[in-house]
């Protein structure tokens, strides 16, 4: 039996929301297929440790859950969080079995659809490790981010607003895209997983939008070689 191994609670909500998206595409499938998620929300803060690693590093939480994930048999290992795969060479060193690397595939995806030019909306953490501008670089897209202060909007979109279940502010939201756009941007990954929430919260449908986390899940089911 195939087995999708799920890293989770980098934070909970997102992974309820990539859960949603590969049971709606495993509804479709005549295939027996497990989902599997180790949910450790007591993992150390990504973004908190790669601004700071004098801040608790959460590597060992990670590898703990892909340990799990080995023993319950999974197919592959996916980790629904951006700023996490900061890990992704420690990951792939640690265990055999395929770990798909959310940024990776969502360069993949830029390049394949021949984007030169992309915004990129994340965390403070992803945006300081350069994860996204290293294979951005790789694969020849420029790469464009917010400003200081368009950063702090998205920064609070994420933490004061997502995290914490408050409401967003969407005209804050798209201002910071449309500055994006001005500058040359052919459109803007949601580089986080907690928007790609406020994606599927809001019912967002901009093709300007591309998320991150939808190609995750895209990408595991192609994977696991099912047709949907």
């Amino acid at each position: 039996m195939k087995r999708i191994g799920i890293i989770g609670g980098l934070g909970p909500l997102a992974t309820i929301k990539f859960m949603e998206l590969i049971n709606e595409k495993l509804e479709k499938v005549n295939e027996e297929i497990e989902v599997l998620v180790i949910n450790d929300p007591t993992t150390p803060d990504r973004t908190n440790y790669i601004l700071d690693n004098k801040n608790p590093n959460p590597l060992s939480n990670i590898l703990e859950m892909v340990k799990k994930l080995e023993t319950l048999n999974a197919s592959i290992i996916v980790m629904p969080c951006n700023t996490a795969s900061y890990f992704y060479k420690e990951i792939e060193a640690r265990t055999s079995i395929p770990f798909i690397n959310i940024v990776l595939e969502t360069v993949k995806y830029l390049k394949e659809n021949n984007i030169k030019s992309v915004g990129l909306l994340a965390t403070d953490g992803t945006i300081k490790s350069g994860i996204y501008e290293e294979l951005l670089n790789t694969y020849q897209i420029n790469y464009l981010i917010p400003t200081n202060d368009e950063q702090k909007i998205i920064s609070s979109i994420i933490y004061d607003g997502i995290k914490s279940g408050m409401e967003i502010d969407l005209d804050k939201f798209y201002q910071v895209i449309n500055s994006l756009k001005t500058k040359g941007a052919e459109c803007v990954v949601l580089g986080c997983t907690e928007l790609s929430a406020l994606r599927q919260i809001y019912h967002l449908e901009d093709k300007f939008l591309v998320d991150a986390m939808k190609i995750l899940a895209d990408r595991t089911i192609s994977y696991l070689n099912i047709k949907n």
